[in-house]
């Protein structure tokens, strides 16, 4: 019977890449082993973690690596799929050979509305609160002078995610704080990939 594993995408750097419907559909039964390469905060953050997930933090994975059988089917997750391709590369330097990504990570998992653990109650945000957190926090950071508009329309997650998208390769020249920007943009990617359209939980 094939696993996981053998159903992954190969990936040059000798691990295997994972799509998030691909481990969606895996059996409750399947022996995985869920590393989650996350900082503690964002493991019990927004986005939230897979059941069964363990944290390992990127930083503590070669330490942590040397309890693990070098054959065991190893899934790595992080927020997006960076920090677990890392984590993946250094784990097959170390020896394992059984190692996947999963691609996209929690941001993808979360977009196409899987079930996650997640510590903060209550129902996910609506699509207008990404929308509105993410102009009011351009207004912030391009004419803090002035105040702020109120918004409140009905974007499509599309729109949304095109907006990101361009904001992320052409910031505004009139940005003043460039990493509190970053870290807007970044936000606001997280509660997209939880937000639903208004009136779904």
């Amino acid at each position: 019977m094939p696993t996981l594993y053998d159903s992954a995408t190969p990936n040059p750097a000798g691990y295997r890449d994972v799509d998030v419907r691909q481990l969606a559909a895996l059996p409750a039964t399947a022996h995985l082993q869920r590393v989650d390469v996350r900082e503690p905060s964002e493991f019990d953050g927004l986005l939230g973690h897979l059941d069964g997930a363990r944290l390992v933090p990127l930083a503590t994975v070669r330490h942590a690596a040397a309890e693990w059988p070098l054959d065991a089917d190893v899934l790595l997750v992080c927020r997006s799929g960076g920090r677990s391709a890392k984590a993946a590369a250094q784990l097959v330097e170390l020896g394992f050979t059984r190692v996947m990504n999963l691609r996209g990570g929690m941001l993808a998992w979360n977009t196409v509305e899987l079930p996650v653990v997640r510590p903060t109650s209550g129902p996910p945000p609506a699509l207008t609160r990404v929308l509105d957190e993410l102009l009011v926090g351009l207004h912030r950071a391009i004419a803090p002078e002035t105040p702020a508009p109120i918004y409140g329309q009905g974007p499509s997650r599309e729109a949304l995610t095109a907006l990101l998208d361009t904001l992320q390769a052409s910031p505004p020249r009139t940005v003043r704080d460039t990493e509190g920007f970053e870290l807007l943009l970044r936000e606001c990617r997280d509660l997209l990939a939880v937000a639903r359209p208004e009136g779904r939980h």
